[in-house]
C-alpha cells in the first residue's frame, strides 16, 4: 500500500489486506511502515523454512526491503555469482538472493531470474516501488491505482477490505466472461483493479505529490521458427532443456510430490523427477466414479512403470457445496468446470506434500488440443469453400439448435484465420445471445480485441503459430494458470511448472510447426520425447480433458438448483444476462436437445458470485 507523499499508511487496513491472504501463507506473516509505504506478506515456507527467511526481507544496511510469493529455482547459481561480486548471504533463502540482485543490477535482475514470481520491493534510498510479475504469469498480481492510494496484492479479495473501496463492476470483463468464460488481458471485474500483465513490471515515485505508476515489459517470447537443426537435434535439445528445469523446480525443503493424470505432460514430468530424484517420487490422482470421466488406471499403469508412491483418490464432487467454495477462491466470475476437479486434487495432495509438480503448459507449448489440428483442417476447407460456401454453411447451421454438434461444426466453417480460433477459444454470437441486448449492442469489433493483437503480433506468419501466441497471451494467463494458482493455494499448495520454464517456452517456439504437430497426431515432438521414458502403450490414447460430468449435474441436483436462480428475479445475474434465453438454453439441456452445460455453468457461477462477493 503506498498513500501520497505527507500521508501516513493506514496501518489496521494493511492488516486486513495481508491477513485477507492467510491461505497463500498460513505460516508466517508480517508487515513493514515507512511513512507513506507499507508492504504486508504471508508465508508458506518452502525454501529455508527457519524465522530468518521471514518476509518482509531486508538487505544489510536496511535501506531495501523486498517481499515476494512464489519461488526463484536458479537462486542458488544465482547466489555463487552474486558472492563472487562480494555479496554476502545470512540465509539460505532465495528472497535474500532476490535483495542482493536488486542491488547489483536494479530491474535489470529480472532477466536473471527462472521462477515464478510476483515481487514487491521499496528501495528507501530513491523511494522508488518495484513491483513485478513473472514471464509467463504463473503468480498472479492485482493493484488498484487512484489520487488517494496505490493498494495491491496476490488476490483481489485483499483490497477488497480496503475501507471504501470502489467496487464498480467492468461491463467490458461481464461480456469477456459471457465470451471465454474468464475475465481477459489487464481488466478484471471490478473498474478500479487492473492486473499487472505477465513479464511486466511497475514502477512508482513514492516521493512524488501525485501516485503515477510507470508499467514497462521486460520479457516477450519470438516466435520465428528455426529452421536449421534437424527434428532428432530439437529432441536433444528439448530433453536437456525440459530435464534441467524439472530439476531446478525438485529444489524444496519441504515435501514436494507430483500431479500425475497418466497423460503425456505429467508423465513426462514425472520420468524426470524420478531419474533425479533420491528416493520414491511421490504421484498424485484423483478418480471419479463416472467412467467417462475417470483417467485413474491410466496414471496408475504410469505410476507403476515409473516406480512412484502413487495415492489415488476418487471423489464424488458435490456440485452444490464445492460452488461456493470455487467462487471465494477466485474472487472474480470464473466458469473453467476443470476448476473442479483441480480443487479436489490439490485438497488431498495438500495432506501429503507443499509442493506439487505439474504438467501445465505442454498443450499451449506442444500443440496437444484437438482445436489446433481441428482449426488448421478447418481453416483449409473453410478457404476452399470461398465465400458463398462459408455463408450456405451459416444458412444450415441455423437449422439445427442451439449448442448442437452439428451447429457449432458448421458454424466455425463460416470463419477463416483469427476469427476461427477465436471460436475454438469460446467466442460465438450464441454465447453473446446470453447477454441482454443493451450489452450486445455495446460489443465492441472482436477485430480491435486483445485476443486478435495476440494473433496477429509476433514474426511468425504460420497459422498454428499464431494459435499458439494466442494461447500464450490469452488462454494460458487468464484461464489455466488461474484456475491452477486459486484452489491449489486455496489449500496452501504450492504448484510448479517446468514445461512453463521460460527456457522452454523460448525452445518451444523456435520449433518448426511442422515438428510439433501433423494432420493426425498432436505434440509430435514432445510425444517422441515421452516415449524414451514411458512405453508407447501407455500414452497412445485418445486425449481427454480434465472435467467434471457437468451435464448429468444440471439434470439432476443441480437442476432445482438453477431453477430457482431462473426464478430468482432480483438476482444481480439479470442485469447483465438475459433470463428469457437462459432458461431456454437450460430447458434445451434438461430435453437433451443440446448440450449447454458450460454455458449452464457459466451463469450459476456468476449468480454464486454475485450473491457471495457483492452481496
Amino acid at each position: 500500500m503506498v498513500r501520497p507523499a505527507g500521508a501516513a499508511v493506514d496501518e489496521p487496513a494493511l492488516r486486513r489486506m495481508t491477513h485477507a491472504l492467510r491461505h497463500r501463507g498460513p505460516d508466517a506473516d508480517g508487515i513493514f511502515l515507512a511513512g507513506n509505504v507499507g508492504l504486508g506478506h504471508r508465508r508458506l515456507t518452502v525454501i529455508d523454512t527457519s524465522t530468518e527467511a521471514n518476509q518482509p526481507f531486508f538487505n544489510e544496511a536496511g535501506d531495501v526491503v523486498l517481499i515476494f510469493n512464489g519461488e526463484i529455482y536458479n537462486f542458488r547459481r544465482l547466489r555463487r555469482k552474486l558472492e563472487q561480486h562480494g555479496h554476502s548471504f545470512r540465509t539460505q533463502s532465495d528472497t535474500e538472493v532476490l535483495v542482493a540482485s536488486w542491488e547489483e543490477y536494479g530491474p535489470e535482475m529480472l532477466g536473471h531470474l527462472r521462477g515464478m514470481f510476483t515481487i514487491a520491493l521499496f528501495d528507501s534510498r530513491t523511494g522508488e516501488l518495484f513491483l513485478a510479475r513473472d514471464r509467463l504469469g504463473k503468480k498472479p498480481l492485482f493493484y488498484s491505482a487512484s489520487g488517494e492510494h496505490l493498494v495491491f496484492g496476490s488476490e483481489i479479495k485483499a483490497l477488497l477490505t480496503v475501507p471504501g473501496f470502489d467496487r464498480e463492476l467492468c461491463e467490458q470483463t461481464i461480456r469477456d466472461y459471457a465470451t471465454y468464460g474468464y475475465s481477459v488481458g489487464c481488466r478484471t471485474v471490478f473498474r478500479h483493479v487492473a492486473k499487472l500483465p505477465p513479464g511486466h513490471y511497475l514502477r512508482l515515485d513514492t516521493r512524488a505529490a501525485e501516485l503515477k505508476p510507470r508499467i514497462e515489459r521486460y520479457w516477450d517470447v519470438h516466435s520465428e521458427s528455426d529452421p536449421g537443426p534437424t527434428a532428432d537435434e530439437w529432441l536433444e535439445e528439448l530433453d536437456r532443456t525440459l530435464s534441467d528445469a524439472v530439476k531446478l523446480r525438485m529444489i524444496s525443503d519441504v515435501p514436494l510430490g507430483a500431479f500425475l493424470s497418466g497423460g503425456i505432460d505429467s508423465s513426462l514430468i514425472v520420468a524426470y523427477m524420478t531419474k533425479h530424484a533420491a528416493g520414491r517420487v511421490k504421484t498424485f490422482a484423483i478418480g471419479f466414479r463416472d467412467p467417462d470421466f475417470d483417467e485413474s488406471s491410466y496414471a496408475r499403469a504410469v505410476a507403476d512403470h515409473l516406480g512412484t508412491e502413487h495415492r489415488l483418490e476418487i471423489v464424488e464432487p458435490d456440485a452444490v457445496a464445492v460452488l461456493p467454495e470455487l467462487v471465494k477462491a477466485y474472487d472474480e466470475p470464473f466458469a473453467d468446470s476443470s476448476a473442479i476437479p483441480t480443487y479436489y486434487l490439490s485438497r488431498m495432495t495438500r495432506e501429503h506434500v507443499t509442493v506439487a509438480v505439474s504438467g501445465d503448459g505442454g498443450d499451449e507449448l506442444f500443440c496437444g488440443y484437438q482445436h489446433h489440428r481441428q482449426s488448421l483442417i478447418l481453416d483449409r476447407l473453410a478457404r476452399t469453400l470461398t465465400s458463398p460456401g462459408r455463408v450456405a454453411a451459416g444458412s444450415l447451421a441455423r437449422a439445427f439448435p442451439t449448442g448442437s454438434f452439428p451447429r457449432r461444426a458448421l458454424g466455425r466453417l463460416t470463419h477463416v484465420g483469427f476469427d476461427l480460433y477465436h471460436h475454438a477459444l469460446g467466442y460465438s454470437k450464441e454465447q453473446l445471445g446470453l447477454l441482454r441486448p443493451e450489452l450486445r449492442r455495446q460489443l465492441p469489433d472482436p477485430s480491435g480485441s486483445s485476443a486478435a493483437a495476440a494473433f496477429h503480433r509476433g514474426e511468425s506468419r504460420a497459422l498454428l503459430r499464431r494459435y499458439q501466441q494466442m494461447d500464450l497471451d490469452l488462454y494460458l494467463p487468464d484461464d489455466i494458470l488461474v484456475k491452477v494458482d486459486r484452489v491449489s493455494m486455496a489449500h496452501a499448495l504450492e504448484v510448479r511448472s517446468p514445461l512453463l520454464d521460460h527456457k522452454v517456452v523460448e525452445l518451444a517456439m523456435r520449433i518448426p510447426p511442422s515438428l510439433q504437430m501433423g494432420m493426425f497426431t498432436q505434440k509430435l515432438l514432445l510425444r517422441q520425447l515421452a516415449y524414451r521414458y514411458v512405453p508407447r502403450r501407455l500414452l497412445d490414447r485418445p486425449k481427454r480433458g480434465f472435467g467434471a460430468p457437468l451435464g448429468g449435474w444440471f439434470r439432476n441436483e443441480l437442476e432445482p438448483v438453477f431453477r430457482a436462480v431462473l426464478d430468482h428475479h432480483e438476482s444481480p445475474l439479470w442485469e447483465f444476462f438475459d433470463p428469457a434465453t437462459a432458461r431456454q438454453r437450460f430447458e434445451d439441456h434438461v430435453a437433451r436437445r443440446a448440450n449447454t452445460e458450460q454455458t449452464l455453468w457459466r451463469l450459476l457461477f456468476f449468480h454464486q458470485w454475485c450473491e457471495d462477493v457483492l452481496g
